[in-house]
């Protein structure tokens, strides 16, 4: 048989070619193809197909005009396998190459896609256990440094719970140091003023009534009014001072419960005029710096209501919610700008102070309110987690 466009040497150099195939082919290569570059067969080991012609991909020419070598899983659907279909499944190579008189070939093997899965196999065998082996050495070189960066870790928290508990006694003492020397110093101090004005009065009525005066004089009037205002005014102070150094001890003590505490600020309120309504829902076990915050926080807020808001209706709110404890003390006041009395304005701190105990505890503080239309103050405080 004449192949077209091959010599005569060539052909008989094909057969030979064939023969030796036929004899040695292993068991795994299921075909052998010999293509010119135009896509003419001009060797296969099946004889039917020499001479036939067929298109090459470009995958296919690439590797003939670099000499180069390509492969794929076998498209049995193509024509130019209407031969090897009952291969099934194959893996084709193909292989550039030059022949005898120095022309460009291509050379298709069909290898059984069984020995690639054979191979496939052995090779994860292989590498299976090697990577195994690096995977239980490098798990034996972690472990001591997980064990050590987990000691490291639990002395960092002990020692951070150790610094949070000494703040927090820290500041517990030092609210007990300033109330203690609020009472021994400040209110006995205010008490004695108290007094000396109360004296003070009771000579200033002898004085008058000794000269034959009737009624005291217009300058003896005014004196009394100044004196019956400072005599309030101390009256006063003395008085928010002791509750005060009294919610102080409070706060720290572990039976505190800041609604009792709050409802006593209430009735002071409401008794100087201003009525407060109280809404409390159960609340969750708090240490003594948020219970102190709640007090002081919802103590101010209240007691700005009454000076500011004299008269209004007020409302305060305590309740836990989605992990934290929410105060609010609204009233129906006259408001304000929030912009100018938050900070140092004027010489008033008192809701920047609130601002920071709400934050000291890791809550926050807003304050809504605008002329002619009330304010609330609102303090969001979340419950620690039990260790």
């Amino acid at each position: 048989m004449v192949t077209p466009g091959v010599e005569n040497a060539e052909v008989e150099a094909l057969v030979r070619l064939n023969e030796q195939v036929r004899f040695r082919m292993d068991s795994d290569i299921q075909r052998i193809k010999v293509w010119s570059p135009d896509g003419v067969i001009l060797y296969c080991d099946d004889p039917r197909q020499i001479g036939l012609q067929f298109p090459l991909d470009q995958d296919d020419l690439n590797a003939l005009n670099s000499r180069g070598v390509d492969s794929d899983i076998s498209d049995l659907d193509k024509s130019e396998n209407v031969y090897d279909r009952g291969f099934g499944e194959s893996l084709e190579v193909y292989a550039g190459a030059l022949d005898t008189a120095g022309k460009p070939i291509l050379v298709e093997t069909y290898f059984t896609a069984a020995r690639l899965h054979a191979d496939e196999t052995s090779l994860i065998r292989r590498i299976v256990p090697v990577v195994l082996a690096a995977v239980l050495v490098l798990g034996l070189l972690l472990v001591p440094l997980a064990f050590t960066l987990a000691r490291r870790v639990s002395r960092y928290e002990r020692e951070r719970q150790g610094m949070i508990r000494l703040a927090v006694e820290a500041s517990s003492a030092e609210r007990r140091r300033v109330a203690g020397e609020l009472h021994d110093g400040v209110i006995q101090d205010l008490a004695g003023v108290g007094y000396a004005l109360s004296s003070l009065d009771s000579q200033i009525a002898t004085l008058s009534k000794s000269n034959g005066d009737p009624a005291p004089s217009a300058p003896v009037e005014g004196l009394l009014t100044t004196l019956h205002t400072a005599q309030r005014l101390v009256h006063d102070d003395l008085l928010a001072l002791r509750e005060l150094t009294g919610l102080q001890y409070a706060a720290d003590s572990p039976a505190v419960d800041p609604e009792a505490a709050l409802r006593v600020v209430a009735d002071h309120v409401g008794a100087e005029g201003t009525p407060v309504e109280m809404v409390v829902g159960p609340l969750p076990e708090l240490p003594p710096a948020h219970r102190a915050a709640l007090i002081r926080i919802g103590r101010e807020a209240m007691r700005n209501a009454a000076k500011h808001a004299t008269g209004s209706h007020v409302v305060l709110t305590l309740f836990a919610g989605g992990g934290n404890v929410v105060l609010t003390v609204a009233d129906d006041g006259p408001g304000f700008d929030p912009h100018r009395a938050v900070g140092p304005v004027e010489g008033h701190i008192g809701l920047a102070l609130l601002a920071d105990a709400a934050e000291g505890v890791g809550g926050r503080l807003d304050v809504r309110s605008r002329p002619g239309r009330g304010t609330t103050v609102k303090a969001t405080i979340p419950v620690p987690r039990q260790p």
